[in-house]
């Protein structure tokens, strides 16, 4: 589709959007849009234009009419879900739904479906709260494609979905190609693709998951992720020189010979922010952070520009990446390589000693970074300094004192705020050189790692006001508060630890919660309090009004430092420049609707960080195969009527412990206390109780791990649990072999 075609069609996309809206309940009829645009449309454009907005979730085709979904408040379109127990979720715009069973109207995992959500509520059990809604419609199958390995089963060959939720029974039918029992593969689905019952045909074979590279392959193939650039783009982008040539500096600040630096990862590729740091003869620090002006060139519209938006971010797997643009712009002309010169958007803040900024300055720049450095080389620098360093650093070494001292403010200013800061430990892979797992280590996050978060934080921040103020449109980065139930749930939690939350149920303040964390400093259970506290959290989200971000305790919030990565910095990037260039513009890019645009953008975003934990999960359960019969130590992560779930120490990966691996008697769940408790012994197993545990095998199929309860383990500062009483309306578990 050339440029011209494409914004064509977002046109025309729009112009029925905005028709169907005034049209109310009723809408339109079918026949009236084609007529009434029939002299500047074929009917195929209109038709496609029209399922293009189903897509998206805007309009509904019913009873021969189009009709939009904003004018029906009693309709919503979601993503369905599906649960084993033939039961499903739907996943709308604000709210999810509980969808119960024979309600489904053969929606399977993934379909986008539209429901009636009634005022019922499900009483009990892992979706208790959630409104119910039965399906009214499958409006688009999720795909017509299912990845899954081969298994033979009396003659006939099944495919096992990679979606451990998926209910579908799938018979392979024709030419396998090769594949073997237990190798992954792709299936196209045949027929109509409703029902539990489907059949397909075999059109990619992975391979064995223990070949390299074929578990990554899976993952990307299951969630859909483009991994490969069209023709079209890579030869945009062939056309772009190495380093930008001298006309291209013209009417830019000249900063090249300002003292900055890039710190990243030591595997990291593409460097999209550098920093400088300078203090002032008033006592103040000027804070420089200078961005990847990769909106001079991916021009909207362009094959890069779809390609990039259709991408929404890069995706980052322990030894592969899949870049959001072209290498030879990610980690080449847009990368702030060391030593050349590289054009920027550069961000400068004046900030006092209590880090308040008090004054904000942006421009275009061209910056030559000094240095490409590392998170650990600026920590042994600063942690474990040594004489030669003034030498070997020279005028980047005061630089980076300052840098730290800095933070230091600002992190203090962001604490004083109510800011959260979950600093919780993560399980990262060593892998060998064909990557396969051969260790797990915790992952650090210390000094260094602090200065490029509050740096860019502040940057973030001071780019959300400018736009806000200025009117500009924008992308935004919100986070609302905690929804008033999950607030409860987490009090019911943290209660039987001695721990109390001074807060407003309706309104809850992020100091409240920062208080709670900060109550368990230094307590065994800190690392289990911060991830209860997060997990209470909403999701954050992209949308075109500035909302506040509420974990940062900050009114203006967005993602401005990684246009490299992220599509809602480039929209972003596109819309400062407009005012620093003075090209004003008012209802965002040319012919680009920002609200549909932050939906399409917080959904890739949640399918690179499921797909990347995924991965990391099945990396560790693969790696933890050869282990079973070890002990370990963990902590109690999940209560549940069918167990608990126990996350092991150091290795940061969650299995299961059986209910009827227990002990000889029955187990009481009691839901509110978040507790199994035996009957005849009264033995107590509750949440972040901490345990040892005997890995019993791994679950290739759902990629978890079966353990056995050893015993629980003594720990200090524990207060006692009280002495199980008369338990009314309690869930009964199974008894041992039961």
């Amino acid at each position: 589709m050339s440029n011209s075609e494409s914004g064509r069609s977002k046109r025309l996309r729009l112009e029925l959007r905005s028709e169907l809206e005034r049209a109310g309940r009723k809408g339109r009829p079918a026949r009236y849009l084609l007529s009434r645009w029939s002299d500047e449309y074929e009917p195929d454009e209109i038709e496609g234009a029209l399922d293009g907005l189903a897509r998206e979730g805007v309009a509904v085709f019913w009873d021969t009419r189009w009709i939009a979904l904003d004018a029906r408040d009693d309709w919503e379109v979601g993503t369905f879900r599906s649960q084993r127990s033939g039961a499903g979720t739907v996943r709308s715009r604000d709210e999810s739904f509980y969808v119960p069973r024979n309600q489904e109207r053969g929606a399977r995992d993934g379909d986008k479906v539209l429901v009636r959500p009634s005022n019922q509520r499900k009483r009990r059990g892992r979706h208790s709260g959630l409104r119910t809604a039965p399906v009214l419609r499958v409006l688009t199958s999720a795909t017509a494609e299912v990845v899954g390995f081969l298994e033979r089963e009396r003659g006939e060959w099944l495919l096992i979905p990679f979606d451990t939720q998926s209910r579908l029974r799938i018979t392979v039918t024709g030419d396998r190609r090769g594949a073997k029992e237990g190798e992954y593969v792709v299936v196209e689905l045949e027929g109509s693709g409703q029902g539990d019952e489907a059949t397909g045909k075999v059109v990619e074979v992975l391979g064995s998951v223990y070949d390299p590279g074929v578990d990554v392959d899976v993952v990307v193939r299951h969630f859909q992720i483009p991994d490969e650039m069209p023709e079209a783009v890579l030869e945009e982008a062939r056309t772009f020189p190495e380093d930008p040539p001298e006309e291209e500096l013209e009417g830019r600040e000249d900063l090249r010979d300002l003292v900055t630096v890039t710190i990243d990862g030591k595997t990291a590729r593409d460097f999209d922010d550098a920093i400088s740091v300078e203090r002032l003869e008033n006592g103040n620090f000027r804070l420089g952070v200078h961005i990847a002006d990769v909106s001079h060139y991916v021009e909207p519209g362009s094959a890069l520009d779809e390609e990039a938006l259709r991408r929404g971010n890069s995706v980052y797997y322990p030894e592969r990446a899949i870049p959001m643009l072209p290498e030879r712009l990610s980690t080449g002309l847009c990368s702030l390589r060391p030593e050349v010169p590289r054009l920027a958007v550069s961000v400068f803040l004046e900030i006092d000693v209590l880090g308040r900024v008090q004054s904000r300055r942006f421009c275009r720049s061209v910056i030559r970074s000094h240095r490409r450095m590392t998170y650990d080389e600026v920590r042994r620098i600063l942690e474990q300094g040594r004489p030669e360093d003034e030498e070997e650093y020279g005028e980047i070494l005061p630089m980076l004192l300052e840098a730290r001292a800095l933070m230091t403010c600002l992190y203090r200013a962001r604490t004083a705020r109510g800011s959260l800061d979950f600093d919780l430990p993560e399980g990262d892979v060593i892998l060998d050189t064909d990557g396969v797992v051969v260790g797990i280590r915790p992952g650090e996050r210390h000094s260094a790692h602090r200065i490029i978060e509050e740096f860019m934080i502040a940057a973030n921040r001071a780019v959300a006001r400018e736009l806000e103020e200025k009117g500009q449109p924008g992308i935004y980065r919100v986070h609302h508060p905690p929804d008033p139930e999950r607030i409860g749930e987490l009090e019911e939690i943290l209660a039987p630890m001695g721990v109390r939350m001074d807060h407003d149920r309706d309104d809850p303040s992020p100091r409240a919660l920062q208080d709670v964390i900060r109550q368990m400093e230094a307590h065994p259970q800190e690392d289990f309090v911060s991830q209860v506290v997060l997990r209470a959290q909403q999701r954050a989200i992209y949308y075109p009004e500035c909302q506040g971000h509420y974990a940062l305790a900050a009114n203006h919030y967005l993602h401005f430092t990684s246009p490299i990565r992220r599509y809602p910095d480039l929209v972003v990037h596109r819309s400062l420049t407009r005012l620093l260039t003075g090209r004003k513009q008012g209802g965002g890019e040319k012919g680009l609707d920002l609200e549909p645009l932050s939906d399409h953008l917080s959904q890739t975003e949640r399918r690179a960080e499921a797909s990347e934990r995924e991965l990391l999960q099945w990396k560790k359960v693969r790696f933890l195969s050869s282990r079973v019969g070890e002990r370990f130590t963990g902590r109690i992560t999940g209560v549940m009527p069918f167990g608990l779930f126990v996350q092991l120490d150091e290795l940061f990966v969650d299995g299961l412990v059986p209910i009827a691996t227990l002990g000889d008697e029955y187990f009481e769940f009691e839901e509110k206390a978040h507790r199994l408790v035996g009957t005849q012994t009264g033995t107590v197993y509750r949440l972040a109780d901490p345990v040892e545990v005997e890995l019993e095998d791994v679950d290739d199929r759902h990629r978890g791990l079966n353990l056995r309860m050893v015993h629980r383990l003594v720990e200090k500062g524990r207060k006692p649990e009280p002495e199980p009483g008369k338990r009314r309306g309690r869930r009964r578990g199974r008894k041992r072999g039961g």
